[in-house]
């Protein structure tokens, strides 16, 4: 650092200045790189050497005094390279790919002029990254178009190594939809999503996207499972989306792909489809899905200005077990405009909207036409504006600022003016709960580089905004009716729940990049503070019949800084190559991760909790919901969200902040890259995690040693003929102190807990040369969570379906999207993926996506099993056999496409024909676990396979 003061260059300054700053993005690069080294035969460097790259964009620099080039911040897509020196013949390579977040590593050795005019390389440009630090996997555009596959993020998600997800998408059937998914033991909530460079994670549903996707928009998708770089704050999967842009060269395209019932096959078993009622036979199903659209970019003023725009929409109409329909409609706009403002600045603007609505969301076999929802979009798109500064060859500058107002409302078919119940077969009826939710989302960011010799320092800074302002309400009188064995009912009386908060994230990073001969090194260290605070709000007082109010009305001040995050957290990776040519490459990193602060978390101390009452009935009157003079007052089920003894309190809350820290994990990852041949690579990586410091939220005081066992439930037949029995344990009143006897939770660090995730992968990439591509990849997993210490670490001992309480046992994750909230995700021991494709002669075109993995758990438990003597809880829900033990069968689905081709020059016309699905399997995705119910939907029942096989014509044009 003194000997850049020395220089007293202006640069140096700038960098002081950003380092000071201690900032950095919370974005993952969506841009890459080339690094030229520029040698002569003998090996010897050549300073001053013109390198020029032309493609997406149209660059020249000459090499420093180490014979180096550095291109930053480049559009993804295939380059040209050339290299000229006077005296020395020329260099040519026209097949240089450059990838999102990737770094291209060219060496170019020129002979002494009068061996050749100019030397033409195709086989130099690697396929292995000397400066990846960790697992990620890039899909091309080439991949997006020629592949059959559903079309959206999700469906590309589950084609890389690690990642699992819940859904599974036949032809488009789920598009539109959210999945949930996970990988390597990381939260759901600590995924990333990031569009442009930009991050767009949804805060108040963290992990989740604020908006849907036309698929034609992509230049390309990185999706990082491991060993994320400093601009990545978490140890969940991130997700970068690049969106096309305009150049020199006019292109575009445009598309329309369909299918309907009368393309689809059928593989519902006729005794499944009638115990579940399918008035025609068949299951779930695609009734209509239609995608079209158009793109195109191209020169406003050669070499000054580029402009880009699309127009695209979707249309998925679906048909449920009981043909209930349930379509989506995406309409998707998006607009960039580039700018080569002078040889130094570079700037772009980005606009993109994405309104979703949705009519019959949650629509199956538990969820009829009227308890199903409307959803639709609120706000007006996602604003971006980017300068990208170059001075010398010494220093890059990159500045983003962004506005994203956006929000999502959930209205019930059935009406607010009618009352809900839920019968025994976990059926619901009337209506359902109304949502609205505004979360608008503000972020200014910077990063940079400095080349110092063999090093290039990286920095950066971030700052976001995020808030949310929504409103839950129950229809009709408040209350929601559950049988219990009808006519004995449980009664629910909810208060309308309000949340708004106000998040802040500042991030700062600085790190090394070191390169020595084959050795390349990584060092840095990344600062996050996240700070969530709760506003004001006020909840509607709640009356029920004659009985007057049940929950006053309350009006709850705000707390600023209720939850805040601070952390440190270091990375360190190295990579060596084991040849000269650089062919075989060595690595390992260890990282620390902090996990995100979720947006509303500070609702965890608002005087305005979600409050709700339930008591014992019974439906005198046979309309099959507790009216209010059919309620037993005395026989109280539980209450939540306010103090029972002063239920209008707003001094202070009923929960507690206690000594809570920030969640974290432990990464670390050892691998070998190896180039096989030209354009072909392989990668294989063990990952180590270990994640600690989580938090929960257990009752104010309350551990295992204050439960004795209340009960034993037994019983047998269940499906593999075993029986069960299990203890069932309740705290008593007199082992509670106040706060915990107000029904109050604290926020606290999870002492004596700890996950372990174990993992491997294999990976194989061909990039398209010599008619063809693929992607292969296989993984294992093993997701483990520990309690070193019971007494600490276990709240109530009695297990259940995602808190066995096993020492040692698998990590069960309850999928909360929608229609999907009885899938429990183990991670399977294996894995296998593989897409490919291949242009045959006469233009035919064929394409494969496969996809195997092991099933899901079937947790088999009891709800409202009784306990008597719990202050808290009458019932219980208790798991009665390890979720591991049983597992749904194997997924495998193979989508296949033949494509005929006709090309002039530049311009093809693409006819495809998809086939997904292709063997037709029947596989069974869900079932009811819960022994209590029964009926159609009762226990046991499968309540989903895998939709039939299905066909879509496509027609594509592009130039």
């Amino acid at each position: 650092m003194a000997k850049l003061l020395r220089k007293g260059s202006a640069s140096a300054f700038v960098l002081l200045v950003a380092l000071a700053l201690a900032s950095p993005s919370s974005a993952q690069v969506f841009t890459g790189r080339v690094d030229v080294t520029v040698a002569d035969s003998t090996g010897a460097m050549l300073p001053g050497a013109t390198v020029e790259l032309t493609g997406p964009q149209n660059l020249s620099k000459p090499t420093d005094t180490l014979g180096v080039a550095h291109f930053l911040d480049l559009t993804p897509g295939t380059y040209q390279a050339k290299v000229t020196l006077s005296g020395f013949s020329d260099y040519l390579n026209k097949e240089v790919y450059v990838v999102a977040g990737g770094a291209v590593p060219l060496r170019v050795q020129l002979s002494i002029a009068g061996v050749s005019t100019q030397v033409n390389v195709t086989a130099e440009s690697p396929t292995i990254d000397p400066k990846r630090t960790g697992t990620s996997t890039t899909v091309s555009l080439e991949e997006l178009q020629n592949v059959p596959s559903g079309r959206d993020p999700w469906v590309v998600m589950q084609t890389v190594p690690g990642i699992i997800v819940d859904r599974v998408n036949v032809g488009g059937s789920e598009s539109g939809q959210q999945s949930g998914y996970q990988a390597k033991g990381a939260s759901g909530g600590d995924a990333t999503w990031n569009l442009d460079g930009v991050p767009i994670t949804d805060m108040a549903a963290t992990g989740a996207t604020p908006t849907y996707w036309d698929f034609d928009m992509f230049q390309e998708m990185n999706v990082t499972t491991g060993g994320s770089d400093l601009t990545s704050p978490t140890g969940g999967v991130h997700l970068a989306l690049v969106l096309k842009s305009g150049s020199n060269v006019p292109h575009g395209s445009s598309r329309i792909y369909f299918e309907n019932k009368s393309m689809q096959s059928n593989n519902m078993p006729v005794d499944l489809a009638n115990a579940l009622g399918s008035p025609n036979g068949k299951g779930n199903r695609t009734n209509q899905y239609a995608d079209y659209g158009f793109e195109v970019g191209g020169p406003i003023l050669k070499d000054r200005l580029w402009g880009w725009g699309s127009i695209g929409k979707t249309d998925v109409r679906i048909l449920t077990i009981k043909q209930t329909p349930d379509r989506t409609i995406l309409n998707n706009y998006s607009a960039k405009v580039t700018a080569q403002i002078s040889n130094a600045l570079r700037g772009n603007f980005t606009y993109y909207t994405g309104r979703k609505s949705k009519f019959g969301r949650s629509a199956g076999p538990q969820r009829p036409p009227e308890t199903t929802w409307d959803q639709g979009t609120l706000g007006q798109g996602f604003f971006k504006g980017e300068a990208n500064y170059v001075a010398g060859n010494n220093l890059f500058l990159t500045a983003r600022v962004s506005h994203y107002p956006w929000g999502f409302f959930l209205t019930p078919e059935g009406g607010l003016n009618t009352n809900v119940y839920i019968d025994d077969g976990g059926v619901v009826h009337g209506s359902y709960l109304d949502y609205r939710s505004e979360r608008p989302m503000n972020t200014v960011a910077g990063e940079g580089s400095y080349f110092l010799g063999k090093h290039e320092l990286k920095f950066g800074f971030s700052w976001r905004k995020t808030e949310v302002n929504s409103i839950t309400a129950w229809p009709g009188n408040k209350s929601i009716t559950f049988f219990n064995e009808y006519p004995d009912l449980i009664v629910e009386v909810d208060a309308d729940h309000l949340l708004s908060a106000r998040a802040k994230y500042i991030s700062g990073w600085v790190g090394d990049t070191i390169t020595a001969g084959r050795l390349t090194a990584n060092l840095g260290v990344r600062f996050d503070h996240q700070t969530d605070s709760a506003l004001p709000v006020t909840s509607p007082a709640v009356t029920f019949g004659n009985f007057g109010t049940f929950l006053p009305k309350i009006t709850a001040p705000g707390v600023n800084n209720a939850l805040v995050y601070n952390s440190a957290t270091p990375r360190a990776s190295v990579s060596y190559a084991l040849d000269e040519s650089r062919k075989t490459l060595l690595r390992g990193s260890y990282a620390l991760f902090a996990s995100q602060l979720g947006n509303g978390s500070s609702g965890f101390v608002s005087a305005a909790q979600y409050r709700y009452i339930a008591f014992d009935a019974v439906d005198l009157n046979g309309n099959k919901v507790a009216d209010a003079n059919e309620i037993d007052y005395n026989s109280l089920e539980y209450w939540v969200g306010f103090d029972l003894a002063n239920p209008g309190r707003v001094d202070k809350s009923i929960n507690t902040i206690g000594d809570y820290s920030v969640p974290k994990t432990h990464e670390l990852i050892v691998g070998v890259d190896r180039e096989l041949m030209r354009n072909f690579g392989v990668s294989a990586a063990f990952t180590y995690r270990r994640m600690v410091d989580f938090n929960w939220d257990p009752r104010t005081g309350l551990r295992s040693p204050a439960y004795q066992q209340v009960n034993t439930f037994q019983g047998s037949g269940l499906p593999d003929g075993s029986s069960f029995s299990v203890p069932v344990f309740g705290v008593p009143k007199s082992a509670l102190s106040a706060d915990a006897l107000a029904g109050g939770h604290e926020r606290v660090t999870h002492d004596g807990y700890h996950q372990r995730f174990l993992g491997a992968e294999v990976s194989a990439t061909k990039r398209l040369s010599n008619r063809w591509m693929a992607r292969f990849g296989f993984s294992s997993n093993k997701h483990q969570e520990f309690f070193d210490d019971p007494a600490k670490a276990i709240q109530d001992p009695t297990p259940g379906p995602t808190s066995p309480n096993v020492n040692g046992g698998l990590v069960v994750v309850q999928s909360g999207g929608s229609g999907k909230s009885g899938i429990y995700q183990l991670l399977p021991l294996y894995q296998f993926i593989a897409t490919g494709m291949y242009q045959a002669p006469a233009g035919i075109d064929l394409g494969f996506n496969f996809n195997s993995r092991q099933g899901f758990g079937q947790p088999w438990f009891r709800s409202r099993v009784p306990s008597p003597g719990d202050n808290f809880n009458a019932n219980k829900t208790v798991l009665v056999t390890d979720v591991g033990d049983h597992r749904l069968p194997a997924v495998k689905t193979l989508d296949v496409r033949v494509g005929k081709a006709f090309r002039v020059q530049r311009a093809s016309f693409n006819l495809d024909l998809d086939v997904f699905n292709v063997f037709n399997s029947g596989t069974v995705l869900g079932r009811t676990y819960d022994l209590r119910l029964t009926g159609p939907t009762g226990f046991n029942q499968v309540l989903e396979i895998v939709n039939p096989r299905i066909a879509r014509i496509g027609v594509r044009f592009n130039f």
